[in-house]
Formats: structure tokens, C-alpha cells, sequence
């Protein structure tokens, strides 16, 4: 497995990338034709998994003096965007009120801590796979790394759940499956030794939740209409 992915890495970053793009696009028409909010959260968390795509993707060209500033941004715009995983769900269960206003402080608080996380961070150049990338340094701040950490799985693990009551409610398992593969795929490169590609691996699952929400939103909207 591990030299399947090293020998596709540069090339399936691209298909990643442009798999990524593609759902942007359609998530972009589902808002545009239906104005509501929830595909345009979707399509603003796709936004920051393209550009992290792309700048991954074209890495070994950039000049080192701007990647370490380019691949800032990655963090940031992670940390600031995948709060909206709890938003989603919220539109999704079709909370109002006092429900939906204590989510959407939480998403708030969540985004601002991402913000913090990406701005304090050090940043180290690494190279693997023919992949040249921006990765987080030892001399990071601890609580940066723990924020990461919580922002990455804290609110995949939400979905999950609000997907299993959305599979109930709703009779459809998009957010559900969302979720759970954006999980697994993040867990994968841990549990099988591949430290070093848990970047790459965790990809797949970001695209896998992309395809699952459009899949969602249009279900969604259309019945909705």
C-alpha cells in the first residue's frame, strides 16, 4: 500500500485537486440557483481544501522564501474553515433558535481558535513522494498542535453523529458517511505506521466529504425547492 501511494502521490494530488475543484463548482451552482446557506458552507470548506490541494500540488515549484507564507495559509484557512462541519449539520437537522444560535457560537469560538493556531504556528519545509510541502515545526506552540488536533477530530466526530440522527430523521446517510470517511481516512495513516503520509492518506477523506455533502445538498435542496 505504502509504495502504491508514494508512486502516485504527484499525480493523485492533481486528480485530488481537481476532483475538489469540480465540487466547488457544483456546490456553487446549488447555492446560486437555491440561495441557501448550507451548500455555501460546503462550498466555503471546499474552497480551503482546493487551495491546500493546489499548494501541495505545486510545491517543488515554489520558491522556498513564499511557500513557507503560502503554506501558512493552508493552516489557516483549515483551522478557520472545518469549524463549518458543525454549521452543516445544524442546516442540515434544520435547527432554528436559541439551538442554532449556541452552534453558531461554537463554530465562531472553533474558527477563531483555528485562526489563532494557524497565525502562531512554526513551519517546517519537507519533502516526500516527490511532494515538496510546508509541515508544523517541533518549536510550534503546544497549544497550536492540541488545537489542531481537537478542530481536526472534534468536529468530524459531531458530524458522525448528526449524520446517524439525519440517516434516522431524513432517510438518507450523505452527512453520515461524510463524516465517518473523513474519519477514517484521517485514522488510516496513524494505525498502519504511515506517519509521514497522514496528510496525503487524510486527502482522500476530505474529498470523500466533499462528494457526500454535494451528493446531500442537492438531495436536499431539490426536495426542499
Amino acid at each position: 500500500m505504502r509504495e502504491v501511494l508514494l508512486s502516485s502521490a504527484p499525480v493523485m494530488i492533481w486528480i485530488l485537486t481537481i476532483a475538489e475543484l469540480v465540487l466547488f463548482v457544483l456546490l456553487l451552482r446549488i447555492y446560486i440557483r437555491y440561495k441557501k446557506m448550507m451548500p455555501l458552507c460546503m462550498a466555503l470548506l471546499c474552497v480551503g481544501l482546493v487551495y491546500d490541494a493546489f499548494i501541495i500540488a505545486i510545491g517543488r515549484w515554489i520558491p522556498e522564501n513564499l511557500l513557507i507564507p503560502v503554506s501558512q495559509l493552508r493552516y489557516i484557512s483549515h483551522g478557520v474553515l472545518v469549524p463549518l462541519n458543525l454549521l452543516i449539520s445544524g442546516f442540515a437537522l434544520k435547527w432554528n433558535g436559541l439551538k442554532f444560535k449556541i452552534l453558531s457560537g461554537i463554530t465562531i469560538i472553533a474558527s477563531l481558535a483555528g485562526l489563532a493556531s494557524g497565525i502562531f504556528r512554526k513551519f517546517e519545509i519537507r519533502e516526500i513522494a516527490g511532494l515538496v510541502r510546508c509541515a508544523s515545526s517541533d518549536a510550534s506552540p503546544a497549544w497550536a498542535e492540541a488545537v489542531d488536533r481537537l478542530l481536526s477530530y472534534g468536529t468530524v466526530v459531531p458530524l458522525i453523529i448528526f449524520g446517524i440522527i439525519i440517516w434516522i430523521k431524513q432517510k438518507t446517510p450523505f452527512i453520515f458517511l461524510s463524516g465517518l470517511l473523513m474519519f477514517v481516512f484521517a485514522a488510516l495513516g496513524p494505525a498502519t505506521g504511515n506517519f509521514d503520509l497522514i496528510f496525503y492518506i487524510s486527502m482522500f477523506g476530505e474529498l470523500f466529504m466533499i462528494l457526500f455533502f454535494w451528493l446531500y445538498a442537492r438531495k436536499n435542496t431539490e426536495t426542499n425547492a
